[in-house]
């Protein structure tokens, strides 16, 4: 679902992430990092898609900056799902390349449904709208 303010955030906040904008806001900049991860995850799952592909793009780094970003935010819930992803990720695949055992692909699809459940973009979008003062001053919910 389409979500407005997250929408008109997405590219200047990914940007001033990306960018290490100092003249963007903290705010904006940890929000940059939610939505990086938010949206890969979305596409094609909190850990295959978000933390694999930030594993072999050598920026795990981005996903604890995402956490920090969803605690930001006062969704600790979604942040300790995101750092219990990365760390099964490494421990069943510390190279990306080991096969996964059965269970490990039963947690995968656990981890990735779970995510799915708590971290909506309804949900995004309504923490952002709170602490929206912090993240982009003088820009007002529509």
């Amino acid at each position: 679902m389409r979500t407005p303010l997250l929408d008109a955030l997405n590219v200047p906040a990914i940007t001033a992430y990306e960018l290490a904008d100092g003249t963007a806001t903290p705010g904006l900049r940890s929000l940059g990092a939610v939505l990086a991860l938010h949206g890969i995850a979305e596409n094609g799952g909190l850990v295959g898609g978000g933390v694999e592909n930030l594993f072999f793009s050598r920026r795990l780094d981005s996903v604890d900056d995402a956490a920090a970003g969803l605690r930001r935010l006062g969704l600790d819930d979604v942040a300790d799902l995101v750092l219990r992803a990365r760390a099964e990720f490494l421990r069943f695949r510390p190279t990306g390349y080991e096969e996964l055992s059965a269970a490990d692909e039963a947690l995968w699809d656990r981890l990735d449904e779970e995510f799915f459940a708590i971290a909506p973009s309804e949900r995004l979008e309504a923490a952002v709208a709170a602490h929206l003062a912090e993240i982009a001053p003088g820009l007002s919910p529509s």
